[in-house]
């Protein structure tokens, strides 16, 4: 069944969360880079657990081009940080607005659309960053959650 469902003020809540900056040019090797962050947790004595999450931050440039961080949870937190990793023992996004999306993966980016429509309509500021997770996954359809945060 083909369904998007949002709610407004919702939390987004992640423990031990890994995570990495993905420059543009390196989209073409992402399964690479998961493969290596998983890696990286398990030589560090962590499982990953729970799904992946894509965030897309506004930047601090003086162009404030978005950036992108792929996050994967943890069993437990790593200490020892390599570069290019960051490790938060909480990661807290308060008031954000929240699509549920079931349906082809083809057409996840229409969760996103829904949420900036939502605010359109009701005159709520969005502070650029959002959180995609990828809840369940098959070769066609998907599961997937999108956190939009509010100023």
């Amino acid at each position: 069944m083909n369904e998007i469902k949002v709610a407004e003020n919702k939390t987004l809540k992640l423990t031990n969360v890994l995570s990495r900056v993905v420059q543009p040019e390196e989209l073409a090797n992402l399964p690479v880079i998961l493969t290596q962050m998983q890696n990286f947790m398990k030589s560090n004595g962590a499982q990953p657990i729970g799904p992946l999450v894509q965030a897309i931050v506004e930047g601090t440039g003086p162009d404030h081009m978005p950036v992108m961080y792929m996050m994967q949870q943890a069993t437990q937190m790593i200490t020892q940080m390599e570069p290019g990793y960051h490790m938060d023992a909480v990661l807290r996004v308060k008031n954000c607005l929240y699509a549920h999306f079931t349906g082809p993966l083809a057409f996840n980016q229409l969760a996103t659309a829904k949420l900036q429509v939502l605010a359109f309509e009701n005159d709520i500021k969005l502070s650029g960053n959002s959180y995609t997770i990828y809840v369940n996954q098959d070769e066609d359809d998907g599961v997937i959650d999108v956190f939009m945060e509010t100023k």
